[in-house]
């Protein structure tokens, strides 16, 4: 399922009503069944009861105290039934609700077919299942967030011991080295840290405030040179088919935008690959398309390659935090865009940008 169909779920809180009516509908028509029984019961009783003290010329007390106490008997045996059917579900609910509190995200209910309490089963299993992701992924999140954190520290300590001890006899061309090792990795450092506070300050942001006109075709092409030592290096060949274009919004934010997604075509595009970079507009309409000839990615990464802390690759060369395309999501969606990407194996990925331009 896609991130578009998704959000359509996400605004469809009617089907969950529908379920419950449903749901609630089968058990009066259930309690009316029922309720219809007991009535025709207690009709016959007491016709039969009308019947006996007509035929019988003297009244019976013991005969009439026992049609009573057989209703009355019959009306406990239903109204017990109800509340500790009642209970029972109430309990599982309780316990399931309970467990999930406790952090056993694995737990499930048990759904009955017919149950007015069926919708609210499916509905907390749903939540099991997303809070088990969300821990694992969290858990994902800070081994990977630590073992970051904790490898340039540890380079970083390590060759500034190197330097303070001198005993070491280390030549100029040495110590040059082991600097620019530590700037490098106190850089990283620096980076993830930006990141980390960048997707945190966007989830809790609403609007842009802080918008005005300017020329998206020349973000994105200086977006492309500020990273040209990265393709480069690679002999990554850019193809730019951009068209002038101007766009009202948060030109700081957008340059995150672009960045994550030029960057991320490059992590994944193998030595002497291709990407193309496009920008094109129809009437209000903005498209940019940020395509490559990478390794690509399989129909479960493509379905989670927008979710905050999910790593689709493995590889050390090009596993991250998985944070750059989270906010490069969180930064569209603030735009009132839509983000999409196209992928197969093997034959590379292509991430869309719709953006709205209002200042035309």
């Amino acid at each position: 399922m896609s991130k578009n169909k998704k959000r359509k779920n996400r605004k469809s809180p009617a089907v969950n009503d529908i379920q419950l009516n449903r749901g609630l509908s089968r058990w009066f028509v259930l309690q009316t069944l029922i309720m219809l029984g007991i009535s025709g019961f207690t009709t016959i009783v007491m016709d039969q009861a009308g019947k006996y003290l007509q035929n019988t010329p003297e009244l019976d007390p013991l005969r009439l105290i026992g049609f009573v106490a057989l209703l009355i008997f019959i009306l406990g045996i239903f109204i017990l039934l109800e509340y500790s059917a009642t209970k029972r579900h109430l309990e599982k609910i309780y316990n399931s609700i309970e467990m999930l509190a406790r952090g056993h995200y694995g737990h499930r209910l048990k759904v009955g077919k017919y149950t007015v309490f069926r919708s609210l089963a499916v509905d907390i299993n749903r939540l099991s299942d997303e809070l088990k992701k969300v821990h694992m992924l969290r858990s994902d999140f800070v081994n990977s967030y630590s073992h970051e954190f904790k490898t340039p520290i540890a380079s970083i300590s390590g060759f500034a011991q190197l330097l303070l001890d001198e005993s070491n006899n280390l030549t100029e061309e040495e110590r040059k080295q082991y600097l620019q090792i530590i700037a490098q990795e106190a850089e990283r450092l620096s980076k993830l840290s930006s990141n980390t506070f960048l997707l945190s300050q966007l989830e809790s942001q609403k609007i842009l405030a802080d918008t005005k006109p300017y020329s998206l075709d020349e973000q994105l092409r200086r977006c492309v040179i500020m990273l040209s030592s990265q393709w480069s290096e690679k002999n990554i060949n850019v193809i730019g088919n951009i068209d002038e274009v101007t766009f009202n919004g948060d030109e700081d934010l957008m340059q995150h935008l672009w960045l994550n997604l030029i960057n991320n075509a490059i992590k994944f595009t193998p030595e002497g690959g291709t990407i193309e970079v496009s920008l094109k507009q129809n009437g209000e309409k903005i498209t940019a398309t940020v395509a490559d000839n990478g390794i690509g990615m399989s129909e479960e990464m493509v379905q989670r390659i927008f979710d905050k802390y999910y790593q689709g690759s493995t590889d050390k060369a090009t596993a991250g935090l998985g944070l750059g395309l989270s906010i490069a999501y969180r930064i569209v969606i603030l735009c009132k865009g839509r983000i999409k990407v196209e992928s197969k194996l093997g034959e590379g990925s292509k991430f869309i940008v719709e953006l709205k331009n209002k200042t035309i």
